[in-house]
């Protein structure tokens, strides 16, 4: 009875050990499922622009680069930067990314919304036609001028900017044109000036900057809409940067820009956030013709909320195992590490006390026998009655034949034939019992 309770006991402890460590690894698998997503969705959603804007170059590219690793990038054309923010802001869309300028407003640290970076400058062009120089935004008063639909950054900034200068509706006419509605009417003749906002590489700004009759503003006070508005930088579209040969420009043209940033929700795919960034390095890293190579993307000039994943990517550039692995393959092994850790942290106390688990589980089949001959041995001594003897060797026979089908480690072996000879050391005090008695009578 006393063998069977000890064995009961013993296969209930390394059983609950055992459970444990199952569950635990379990518990670990489906939280790694539930909330740390080891696969990321193969598809994301980006708010652009206008289709004949910036942005929906952007996107394009953005689309191509991450079509390389198996995600497919559905773009959104929005009005702008604006319209990009509202639909960022409200969940009831599915948009996980967007192009936004700074100038549209800043993002709250309790919004579900994160900032990968500036991208670019994205300069606000003002063309205008006439044979007369322009340099300041005054002097746009009067004049019918083109400032972007609603919902596009262009139309928010160029109302602060008009304001600032004093040029109002009162005595101007305003008309919220898209960028490429506005170009026509630009050079029919229906509109006097187009304020709008790209980048250079838009291929509807170049055919302004190369048209003829259409002039490019150069704003002598650059620098001062730049101190009075942060988030606005003062660039400048080089001499002779479109086309060296025929001088054009033909001297530097002062311009402001905001930086267009990428904006993601906080719970898009740490993998695809990864992309995300990777891509960013090669459509935007290069020279254009208001940067330097190298100057984005960048995470100066940010009032927003940063993402974590980006501030390491800036410092200490991309995770190894993309340069070395498969997507797939290096978002299963990041991922997959996140759970090993911790559990590493459970795993290694426990290979820590497995050898003494493992000892005390062979010895722990000797221990009832031990005590039961013991027991015995002080009956012998305490009662030396002939009249037990036959009891006693009865229940020593018992021992032994109990201690004989053990099944231990080899490592073990010691200790059982120590076992054994102490049961005959038992047998000689019976048999030497058993020899007294028999003298007595």
């Amino acid at each position: 009875m006393a063998r069977q309770k000890i064995r009961q006991l013993t296969f209930s402890a390394w059983s609950a050990l055992v459970l444990t460590v199952v569950l635990f690894v379990l518990l670990l698998a489906w939280t790694s499922y539930r909330f740390l997503d080891p696969f990321p969705p193969k598809t994301l959603i980006m708010a652009t622009g206008t289709e004949s804007g910036s942005y929906s170059v952007f996107g394009e590219k953005y689309r191509q680069a991450l079509a390389l690793d198996g995600i497919r990038v559905e773009l959104r054309s929005t009005s702008g930067a604006v319209e990009n923010i509202r639909l960022l802001r409200d969940r009831s869309f599915a948009v996980d990314a967007g192009f936004v300028q700074g100038t549209v407003g800043t993002i709250e640290e309790s919004s579900n919304l994160l900032s990968l970076g500036g991208l670019a400058y994205t300069p606000l062009w003002i063309f205008y036609r006439g044979s007369e120089t322009y340099d300041e935004l005054g002097q746009l008063r009067g004049k019918r001028l083109a400032i972007g639909p609603e919902g596009s950054a262009a139309r928010k900034l160029s109302l602060d900017l008009l304001k600032l200068a004093g040029v109002t509706e009162q005595q101007t006419e305003f008309l919220f044109l898209p960028f490429a509605e506005a170009k026509q009417a630009l050079h029919a003749g229906k509109v006097d000036a187009v304020l709008t906002l790209g980048s250079p590489e838009n291929p509807l700004i170049q055919e302004l900057l190369n048209s003829k009759g259409i002039r490019l503003m150069s704003l002598s006070q650059a620098e001062a809409y730049a101190r009075r508005f942060p988030d606005l930088s003062h660039v400048v579209l080089p001499k002779g940067v479109i086309d060296p040969g025929a001088s054009n420009p033909p001297s530097d043209i002062h311009l402001i820009s905001p930086t267009t940033n990428l904006i993601i929700r906080k719970e898009v795919h740490p993998a695809l956030v990864y992309l995300l960034l990777k891509a960013s390095v090669a459509i935007h890293g290069g020279a254009s013709w208001v940067n330097r190579a190298g100057e984005f993307p960048a995470l100066s000039k940010q009032d927003d909320p940063i993402s974590e994943q980006a501030q390491r990517f800036y410092k200490s550039g991309g995770s190894w195992l993309y340069a070395y692995l498969p997507f797939w393959a290096a978002t299963l092994v990041e991922r997959l590490t996140l759970i090993l850790i911790p559990l590493g942290m459970i795993i290694l106390p426990l290979l820590g006390i497995a050898p003494w688990i493992y000892t005390w589980r062979n010895r722990a089949k000797y221990y009832p026998w031990y005590r039961e001959l013991r027991k015995l041995e002080k009956e012998i001594l305490d009662a030396p009655h002939k009249d037990n003897a036959d009891d006693y060797r009865a229940r020593l026979d018992r021992i032994e034949d109990a201690v004989s089908n053990i099944r231990t480690s080899v490592a073990f072996y010691d200790e059982l034939f120590i076992l054994k000879e102490h049961i005959q050391i038992v047998r000689l005090k019976l048999d030497a019992l058993s020899h007294i008695s028999d003298k007595k009578s």
